[in-house]
């Protein structure tokens, strides 16, 4: 795990030297070290390494090349996942299976289809025209990395279907994954008497894994009561498919010792639960949790084939091996982690918590007090589990969803027991009948439904509780280090002493990794939205975030880039947010911001819906030693276009300034400069994203900038900035920086009024994955 995790978090694979040498090393070491054992495990660990080596090999060459960015291809290509629907538009992944033209196409291609996607089943055989671009997403600290999913699924290149007559299905076709045809065949028999049910996206994930139609809401509101673990299919819904096919196993197998044969009850218990996880496993997709399990039960019923007693650590060291060597990517899933540790927390619960017997000798007690006894032992042993799991899991949460969900102990205390008892059992009932009898399926299927309403009431009710998640910066290394000793002091079984410290070595994630922000000094962030922009400045006590970047087809900068953005640089309170103009590219997630932040002051443009208060030269106020001042627009002065009513804002410390004008054009900076707006500037957002419109000679010649930022999208369709633009600043002697290149930026200013650059995101990032800025080093 350790040299997957190493190789997959550098900059860029070692040269093939390197890694020939650190091998030989590793297996020397062993070796010398160990004897036969290091040895066959330093092999193991260099297994693992060729193979996580070669699969990044694999999918890095396998990406679209930059050069054919916006590429009209006919592809054809399988549906092996169910699509995902959201309102007007359609995605999903294109297994490839050919090109009509003389360009190689990538593996695998995420696909969206706008506005007239026709219904789409997995299994299904489909002609496309795709205009193409490279993986590529925004790249900012503590935001989902987009750029990282797409590497961890092996995907090449992302596109878009083309309107038109050249898109159809290839019936005769067969699909590059058979299986999918029956899991969307099931899948439709189950969906038709559950057609417009709030509940039929938990029926359908349960049973064949088609979670696509699960609303972006419901999926919060599983993160916020820390119950996501019950939806996805993992090793606590295997386990409830295995065991009665075990118990069946069992019982079949001592028919058959019963009536003569030679045969191993418990083997046949192992066996049947091993095919039986295997099938589920197949209609439901195999993800990391579901083959983490079904490897685990193949791993008991070989031991028990070979009559070999090992421990469980040695089963779980033998599953983890298995999984990297068959997924060697499965470490960068956050599925990967927190069910590895779930389990390992879950066995050390179970040795350290003994029962609590009855009163009385066991022989004497009556079968009712033995009942109560063991439901107490059962709720005891609940209990012990989820706080456990919420101690010992939150290092893992802090770093995936960058929160902790308190409310997932109330939530789970009720939740796990009633997926165990009926939720589960009801939903894989109904699902069996209905590939075999789909009427017979109907009433099963909608009292399925019935169940699951009752549990998202619930779900919602804890959800709604105010103190549900606790919103926390991203820890630091020294934190997460001590975290892990923490975890095992307080897991560890008796007679280890005073295991309830341990959980104060877990005090210091409460703290994030971003260093504080000086009197006197200023922050700037300069975010990764997109076609958008968005700006936090920070000095010791404030905040402020200019622009809340832009609306997209299914949600907004504000709520997936934005707010994890400030979350994880641990900013607890916002004070202002200032809109610069009613552009959706700027005003777009403003609600979302609002939202997570309710006592923010707003001004500039408002939010739609919203009110705000009017921006106007003149206004200003000082935080902690730095000055903002509002230069543009002048109130009361006549009618001008939305780009040009932009609001401009001078933010200056010990003599220093950083301009943010929005989407002036010509017409404003000309304004700009004739009320003796001038500079030099230290940082500058270059007008309108460098559109040809903005950034005019004299405007450049006033403010002579050192550092100029393109707040721009990767392959926009304006193709900001404008090279003109971009020569015209060169000119002046500014170095310039392009968030579609650089991801997010960070600048630093000083009490003593210098300007650096902290920060850059793609540059200094850990990852193979990420797509890195031109090698030439910007000026400092």
């Amino acid at each position: 795990m350790l040299a997957a995790v190493l190789l997959l978090f550098q900059q860029e694979l070692p040269p093939v030297g390197t890694l020939t040498a650190a091998a030989a090393a590793i297996l020397l070491a062993g070796g010398v070290l160990a004897g036969r054992r290091g040895l066959l495990l330093a092999g193991l660990v260099v297994l693992v390494g060729v193979r996580v080596v070669l699969s990044i090999s694999a999918v890095l060459a396998d990406r679209l090349p930059p050069e054919n960015t916006g590429a009209d291809l006919d592809v054809r290509g399988s549906i092996c996942e169910f699509p995902r629907r959201q309102d007007d538009s359609l995605r999903f992944v294109l297994e490839t299976q050919g090109s009509g033209g003389a360009m190689r196409v990538p593996k695998r291609m995420l696909v969206s289809w706008y506005d007239t996607a026709p219904e789409i089943w997995p299994g299904e055989v489909w002609q496309l025209q795709i205009r193409v671009r490279p993986p590529h997403g925004s790249a900012n600290p503590g935001a989902f990395d987009f750029e990282r999913w797409l590497f961890s699924e092996g995907i090449g290149a992302t596109g878009w279907v083309r309107p038109g007559g050249a898109n159809h299905r290839l019936a005769d076709q067969r699909p590059a994954c058979p299986a999918s045809s029956a899991r969307a065949a099931l899948a439709r028999r189950m969906a038709a008497p559950l057609a417009g049910r709030a509940s039929a996206p938990y029926v359908l994930g349960l049973s064949v894994g088609a979670y696509q139609a699960l609303a972006t809401e419901e999926w919060e509101m599983l993160r916020r009561t820390g119950t996501i673990h019950l939806i996805s299919i993992s090793g606590f819904h295997i386990a409830l498919v295995a065991g009665p096919f075990a118990l069946l196993g069992l019982l079949l197998g001592r028919g058959l010792l019963a009536l003569g044969f030679s045969c191993r009850p418990r083997l046949w218990a192992g066996w049947t639960a091993v095919c039986a996880a295997a099938v589920y496993g197949l209609l439901a997709g195999f993800s990391v949790p579901l083959l983490r399990s079904v490897v685990m039960l193949i791993t008991a019923a070989v031991l028990l084939s070979l009559r070999r007693a090992v421990g469980g650590p040695t089963v779980l060291a033998t599953v983890l091996l298995t999984v990297l060597l068959v997924e060697p990517f499965a470490v960068l899933v956050p599925g990967f982690w927190l069910s590895f540790a779930g389990v390992a927390i879950l066995a050390l619960v179970a040795t350290t918590s003994a029962p609590v017997p009855g009163p009385g000798p066991k022989a004497a007690q009556s079968f009712r007090r033995r009942t109560v006894a063991s439901a107490m032992n059962a709720c005891r042993l609940l209990l012990l589990t989820q706080i456990a799991m919420t101690i010992c899991l939150a290092p893992l949460t802090l770093i995936f969803f960058g929160q902790l969900p308190l409310a997932g102990a109330i939530a789970n205390l009720a939740a796990v027991p009633a997926f165990s008892l009926v939720l589960v059992p009801l939903t894989l009932f109904a699902a069996a009948v209905a590939g075999f009898s789909p009427g017979a399926s109907v009433p099963l299927l909608l009292l399925a439904a019935d169940c699951f309403d009752v549990w998202r009431s619930f779900l919602a009710w804890c959800a709604g509780l105010p103190f549900a998640v606790w919103p926390l910066p991203t820890p630091g290394m020294v934190a997460l280090v001590l975290a892990v000793p923490g975890v095992v002091w307080f897991l560890w079984p008796r007679p280890w002493p005073a295991r309830g410290l341990g959980p104060l070595l877990l005090l210091g994630l409460l703290g994030g990794a971003t260093p504080a922000v000086n009197a006197g000094s200023l922050r700037i962030m300069v975010l990764d939205v997109g076609q958008g922009l968005a700006v936090l400045a920070q000095t010791a006590n404030h905040a402020l975030l200019y622009d809340a970047g832009p609306l997209f087809r299914n949600g907004d900068a504000g709520d997936r880039i934005v707010v994890p953005v400030l979350q994880a640089l641990g900013v607890r309170q916002l004070d202002r947010l200032l809109i610069s103009h009613a552009d959706a590219d700027h005003r777009g997630g403003a609600w979302s911001v609002i939202e997570r932040y309710p006592e923010v002051h707003v001004s500039g443009s408002a939010p739609r819906g919203g009110s705000s208060e009017p921006c106007a030269a003149g206004q200003g106020w000082d935080w902690d030693g730095v000055h903002f001042g509002i230069l543009h627009p002048v109130a009361g002065s006549g009618p001008m276009s939305d780009n040009n009513g932009s609001c401009v804002l001078l933010i200056s410390v010990s003599g220093a300034s950083v301009l943010l004008p929005g989407d002036i054009e010509v017409e404003a900076e000309q304004e700009l400069l004739a009320r003796g707006v001038s500079g030099p500037v230290d940082l500058l957002l270059a007008p309108h994203h460098g559109s040809r419109s903005s950034s005019s000679p004299e405007f450049v010649a006033a403010t002579s900038p050192h550092h100029v930022v393109f707040a721009t999208g990767f392959a926009n369709r304006w193709h900001f900035p404008a090279r003109e633009v971009v020569g015209r600043w060169q000119a002046a002697g500014a170095c310039l920086l392009n968030t579609a290149e650089e991801g997010a930026l960070q600048f630093d200013l000083s009490f003593a009024g210098r300007l650096s650059l902290s920060h850059r995101q793609r540059a200094e990032a850990a990852g193979v994955w990420l797509t890195r800025p031109p090698a030439e080093q910007p000026c400092s």
